[in-house]
């Protein structure tokens, strides 16, 4: 007999599933019906696993909820006269998510970290910021500069602070938690070149590279902080 947490995590490899065949094949009507319900499943089976009971928990999970606005403004993104509003809010919903994301691995390393004591390392990721920033500049929209640039910064220091978290941390665990932050940044760099620099890169298969990068991202987070908030309590 399947638990709660087997059920919810079953719904979504399922809906995952269809998911990405109605992204290959466009079918809208079932895009709408299984993208909104992509974090709904996972945020389920997070809860579940009584993963909610520390502060980091509970960031992670508000972390969810605001993926879930931000598939559900990215779904009308293309298409009425408010597409870039849309846009926007998917925007902001998801530098929400990132932003809840840094704040749990920064307050798990509780002033320590690998970063800390190796302040080289953020070059790295400073370098793609600045780089990805200034390719993807000159074709934005007025509008969208100053949203792009701050949501670029902060999912740099998203993937900063999980990168802080190595050695502080099982490397197993570790490995779950800096892959997935750094899939979600592949999923959002992607985004960026397929709205905004469509005429210059062709990226094949864009749409099922983007939701796939994605999906496999919000599912290794939570699942190394499954992993993670187990083994603080035992």
């Amino acid at each position: 007999m399947f638990s709660k947490k087997n059920i919810w995590l079953s719904l979504f490899c399922i809906n995952v599933l269809l998911n990405l065949y109605a992204e290959a094949t466009q079918n809208i009507s079932l895009i709408y019906i299984t993208k909104p319900l992509l974090m709904i499943f996972l945020g389920f089976h997070f809860y579940f696993n009584k993963a909610t009971d520390s502060n980091y928990g509970k960031l992670i999970l508000i972390g969810l909820f605001f993926s879930f606005l931000g598939d559900t403004f990215l779904m009308f993104r293309e298409t009425g006269a408010r597409s870039q509003q849309y846009f926007l809010l998917g925007l902001g919903s998801f530098l929400v998510t990132q932003s809840l994301y840094f704040i749990a691995f920064w307050k798990y390393a509780n002033g320590k970290g690998y970063i800390r004591k190796h302040p080289w390392v953020a070059i790295i990721f400073l370098a793609f910021l600045i780089s990805n920033s200034l390719f993807l500049l000159p074709d934005l929209p007025s509008a969208f500069k100053i949203p792009v640039l701050v949501y670029s910064t902060i999912i740099t220091l998203m993937v900063l602070s999980c990168t802080n978290l190595y050695r502080e941390i099982p490397n197993a665990v570790f490995a779950y938690l800096v892959i997935g932050v750094l899939l979600f940044m592949c999923s959002d760099t992607l985004i960026g070149l397929n709205q905004f620099k469509k005429e210059d890169i062709q990226i094949p298969y864009s749409r099922i590279a983007i939701m796939f990068t994605y999906i496999l991202a919000q599912f290794l987070i939570i699942k190394g902080s499954i992993v993670l908030l187990e083994m603080k309590k035992s």
